[in-house]
């Protein structure tokens, strides 16, 4: 590890981090192309639709949905791989005949193009299959609404879902695949309202899916959480438990419960969730990684930095636990052991859910050491990142502070602007934004934008102390 990275100012024949930058510049630039030119492509024949199966077409209609009992959506699903839909809707146009027990067919060929990954033609099939034999069938429009709302369409979705439900109501030709749709919708519908904060009528819907299905895992892990919002923490914690039992794989109910009390600000007691799990299971990175949060959040960064060294050495590959070592670094001031743990965490996913942060976090670092190369490797974390997450305000922000580190105050300015117009900035954003606001003599609105980060308590600030002791000045 050490030998791949240079300390500050240090020449090396070769950087490691230089061939990661561009390789996560490739990605970034394959990441920008429209899906589109992905999705018009459907099903290639070197890839013929792995998700595509006899289960996933009509196994929530009949009980025995193989290859035995159903040839010929089985030959269906083998003509569609081979680009053959004429003939594929054929076969299942006969298979319905046969059980009528079966889906509408025009159904069965969107969850064709859904299964092989076409969504462009899954929506265009949709839309086929209404105007033809599925014009009272809910599938379709659940179908829609789960799209909008991986989509963040949140009122079509919520219109889909009750066009869906209506549909139900007067559906009846089947009665297994009929729970199924309500659970679908049911499950929709407490989504939206989730999204939208709307926690009891959530609940209201989770409450109606576990009467369907009382033993659903995920129904239960999230009323639980639902419960938890609603203030109704010991309930909550039941219902994390019943999840867990239901399903192993899940969360450990404490680490479940301490996530929501962080996010509820709640920080003491999830300090003590964590602990408790913490005595019973030391390796587990969700675990190491939560708890580790939690700590830097309250402040308590050495007891995060034993936490997180643990992690190191049982949890060696997953991101969160050296980004969260970089930050801990930070934040105990020791610049050149930030740099060896952000670093290791950008090798590990250089474009990932994860990579924004590490980034801006790798740019916030390396912009004040005082090497000119460091400032130069500072100024390609944060261009690159702004590439990869052009509409994030906290992006912007630090491609503004770098810029004008680095004197290039048009630049500067522009991606200022851009973070300021793109929503509400994290603690950190807000003190690098006041930083500018000081040097150009604009003293009050710093101090007014500092006070507000000071009194912000969710998620971690990195440089809490720095920024008050800014405001102290003003």
């Amino acid at each position: 590890m050490a030998s791949a990275i240079s300390a500050p100012g240090r020449p090396t024949p070769c950087r490691p981090w230089r061939s990661l930058v561009a390789a996560a510049a490739l990605l970034a630039s394959a990441f920008a192309a429209p899906l589109a030119s992905a999705q018009d492509s459907g099903a290639s024949a070197s890839s013929p639709g792995r998700g595509l199966t006899i289960e996933s077409l009509i196994g929530d209609s009949v009980s025995n949905a193989n290859e035995d009992s159903y040839p010929l959506v089985a030959d269906a699903i083998q003509r569609f791989t081979n680009e053959d839909p004429i003939a594929a809707r054929t076969l299942l146009e006969q298979a319905k005949e046969r059980d009528s027990k079966l889906p509408p067919v025009g159904l069965m060929i969107a969850k064709m193009y859904l299964g092989v990954g076409n969504g462009q033609a899954v929506r265009a099939a949709l839309e086929q299959a209404v105007q033809q034999d599925s014009a009272n069938d809910p599938e379709p429009f659940l179908m829609l609404g789960e799209d909008a709302f991986s989509g963040n369409r949140f009122i079509e979705a919520d219109a889909m879902f009750d066009k869906a439900f209506r549909l139900i109501d007067g559906y009846n030709d089947n009665q297994k695949r009929k729970r199924r749709l309500q659970i679908r919708a049911y499950r929709g519908r407490g989504a939206v309202a989730q999204r939208r904060r709307d926690w009891q009528e959530s609940l209201e819907s989770l409450d109606k899916w576990l009467a369907l299905d009382p033993d659903s895992d995920s129904a239960h892990n999230q009323k639980g959480q639902v419960l938890f919002m609603l203030g109704q923490e010991r309930e909550g914690y039941s219902e994390l438990v019943a999840a867990h039992r239901l399903n192993s794989k899940l969360p450990n109910p404490l680490i479940s419960a301490g996530l929501m009390y962080s996010r509820l600000d709640m920080q003491d007691k999830a300090l003590t969730a964590f602990e408790r799990a913490y005595a019973d299971d030391q390796s587990n990175p969700m675990l190491l990684t939560a708890y580790g949060s939690a700590l830097i959040r309250t402040g308590d960064v050495a007891r995060a930095q034993q936490i997180l060294a643990k992690g190191r050495t049982t949890s060696i590959d997953t991101v969160n636990v050296w980004l969260l070592s970089g930050v801990a670094a930070r934040m105990a001031g020791s610049p050149e052991q930030a740099e060896e743990y952000l670093l290791k965490a950008f090798s590990l996913a250089p474009v990932s859910a994860n990579s924004r942060d590490v980034y801006n976090q790798l740019a916030q670092l390396l912009i004040n050491l005082p090497e000119p190369e460091n400032k130069r490797r500072a100024l390609e974390f944060a261009e690159l990142n702004a590439r990869l997450n052009s509409d994030n305000p906290d992006v912007n922000i630090t491609l503004a502070w770098v810029r004008y580190q680095l004197g290039q105050a048009r630049g500067a300015v522009a991606a200022l602007q851009k973070g300021l117009q793109g929503g509400k900035l994290s603690p950190d954003s807000s003190y690098l934004v006041a930083k500018i606001l000081v040097a150009q003599g604009k003293n009050e609105q710093a101090k007014s934008l500092l006070s507000a980060s000071m009194d912000e308590q969710s998620g971690i600030f990195v440089q809490r102390d720095e920024a008050q002791a800014l405001l102290d000045t003003l």
